[in-house]
């Protein structure tokens, strides 16, 4: 088997949404990170805008897309309502404490918006054939964000750095054993000189993949199939198209367990 390299880095915090497709006023969530909201926050950590499109869709034409679920996390629903005045023509507020002051033409919205909380993803990302994207590059990007990271919300910021590393491996497996491996020697020297919560991680973790995007060997081991509307079209109108992805099942991991 072919060698390639693997941006791997770990993605944690206190609440997460990454948003499926928005519908009305229910606003519901992947179980895991999608493509376009980790490129987006690939994007953000390289100081781009939303009006980049070029730059947005480098991303998403050149790279492969993995994500492991470590911890899936605790289904949350949060319920909203919003106030703004009704749309009238040749009327406009400079401020939103305008708006709220034009008491007789407001109108109110009513909303629901899912989280959840405690998850942790370890990410993969790597080269489709012919393209070279600078993954070490990408890393450094995560390790000193130009824009704050967030998983999926502004409102939900990452618990720790994502740690972002680029591996050498032969397989998608090796990678993150790789990565878990790195990652495990370096929370051992911390953790004489640090206290922070511990997350009980999954002892068999599933591998969700983007088919068809290089890994030849893993498309003809997946044992299920699903399809995800998150592969990006146009990043400033919030367009996306349909990704088909595969899943691995991971085996038992020595790792796994109470981790800091």
């Amino acid at each position: 088997m072919t060698s390639r390299e693997f941006l791997v880095f770990r993605l944690s915090g206190p609440m997460c949404a990454f948003g499926e497709i928005a519908v009305g006023e229910r606003r519901s969530v992947w179980s895991e990170p999608s493509k376009s909201a980790v490129l987006g926050l690939i994007a953000g950590a390289l100081g781009w805008r939303r009006d980049q499109t070029d730059d947005h869709q480098r991303l998403e034409d050149e790279l492969g897309f993995a994500v492991r679920v470590d911890a899936p996390g605790i289904p949350m629903r949060d319920y909203h309502t919003a106030q703004a005045p009704k749309a009238r023509k040749g009327l406009s507020w400079a401020t939103r404490r305008d708006e709220l002051a034009d008491r007789d033409n407001l109108n109110t919205v009513l909303s629901e918006r899912a989280y959840r909380l405690e998850a942790v993803h370890t990410v993969a990302l790597w080269q489709k054939d012919g393209c070279r994207p600078d993954l070490l590059h990408l890393a450094k990007a995560l390790s000193l964000p130009q824009f704050a990271p967030s998983l999926g919300r502004k409102a939900c910021p990452l618990g720790e750095p994502a740690f972002a590393r680029v591996v050498t491996a032969d397989s998608l497996h090796n990678a993150l054993d790789q990565y878990d491996a790195v990652r495990a020697k370096r929370e051992r020297a911390l953790t004489p000189f640090r206290a922070s919560p511990k997350t009980r991680l999954l002892s068999q973790r599933p591998v969700w993949f983007e088919l068809g995007a290089g890994l030849a060997a893993e498309d003809g081991q997946a044992d299920q199939t699903r399809q995800r509307r998150d592969a990006l079209r146009h990043r400033g109108r919030r367009e996306f198209n349909d990704r088909l992805e595969g899943r691995l099942k991971w085996r038992s991991d020595p790792l796994s367990g109470i981790v800091t």
